[in-house]
């Protein structure tokens, strides 16, 4: 993978920047709750900066990776999930991925969004339209994938998901995804928050800790202000006494490299091979799709795959 970068070469901020970025789990009301926080602000800014997105976009393609980092708390070895969604409206669908490890890469099938009157955008629901939200896990030691999917209702990441799990999987689930901006529309502060029903829950404190979530306001704002994710946690949901379990990294991450592009280019047909040094402008660029990072490849390297 290639990233942009985005802290002028910096290594120090860099470290600083990814020391930050965490996702802490939790339970509340005696272990019959359990959530997840992320504080995600280096890793919507690397994403925004690699795959170069507007607000707008940064805000559809930033809510999708921040659910998918909050589902992480759920994962373990080499388990990973996918949320998928096709529709008919401006964004075409998005496609993210994200894994035990932390790492979240993906797209939205439209990058660059057409919108002639910003300012009276008052929801992202209308860049959606109708579609399909889909949902897959990949367990380890599964024999296949779990899928499950279901129709949008709201054209809301956090809505779509929640009514997902409802539904699919009859959990009730909540969650609350937030990106805050700068007076010069930098992000400044992202992040959010997820909670699932145990089976021995009470529905009371279910009821209480879902006005709970939403009542937080802006949580990519208390992070832009530096409040750190575990007393958020600690003060918003003090009445339901919550306990941390543990963290772990989260990070804009795509495990794509020139070697991997370079093996799948030279297993083409020889007649393949000779269109393209035929018909190709040099250096020849291959796109990650997950994650936009470039790879260029030589004329020389290209004749050397055929031999």
């Amino acid at each position: 993978m290639i990233k942009k970068d985005i802290f002028g070469n910096t290594t120090k901020e860099q470290l600083k920047a990814a020391q930050k970025d965490r996702l802490y789990s939790f339970l509340l009301s005696d272990g019959s709750i359990r959530g997840a926080i992320v504080k995600s602000t280096r890793m919507i800014n690397e994403m925004r900066a690699n795959h170069v997105l507007g607000i707008v976009e940064t805000l559809l393609l930033g809510h999708t990776y921040i659910a998918a980092a909050l589902l992480t708390s759920n994962l373990k070895g080499n388990d990973r999930l996918s949320l998928g969604i096709k529709c008919s409206g401006p964004v075409k669908g998005i496609d993210v991925e994200s894994n035990a490890f932390g790492e979240v890469r993906g797209f939205l099938k439209n990058s660059h969004i057409d919108i002639k009157n910003p300012e009276k955008v008052k929801s992202l629901s209308q860049f959606f339209g109708a579609g399909f939200l889909t949902v897959t896990k990949y367990i380890e030691d599964a024999k296949s994938p779990y899928s499950g999917q279901i129709m949008l209702e709201h054209g809301s990441i956090a809505e779509d998901l929640a009514n997902y799990f409802l539904q699919s999987e009859q959990t009730p689930t909540g969650f609350n995804l937030s990106i805050n901006f700068d007076s010069k529309g930098e992000v400044a502060g992202a992040g959010g928050i997820f909670l699932q029903a145990m089976p021995d829950a009470d529905n009371d404190k279910l009821v209480k800790a879902e006005k709970i979530l939403q009542s937080i306001e802006s949580i990519g704002h208390n992070f832009a202000e530096k409040t750190k994710p575990e007393d958020l946690i600690l003060k918003s949901f003090e009445e339901l006494n919550p306990v941390f379990i543990g963290n772990r990294r989260i990070e804009f991450f795509c495990r794509c490299s020139k070697k991997k592009v370079s093996n799948y280019v030279s297993k083409l047909p020889k007649k393949e091979l000779d269109n393209i040094l035929a018909e190709s402008v040099f250096p020849l660029e291959t796109t990650c799709h997950h994650c936009n990072s470039v790879y260029g490849f030589s004329k020389k390297e290209i004749e050397n795959f055929k031999s």
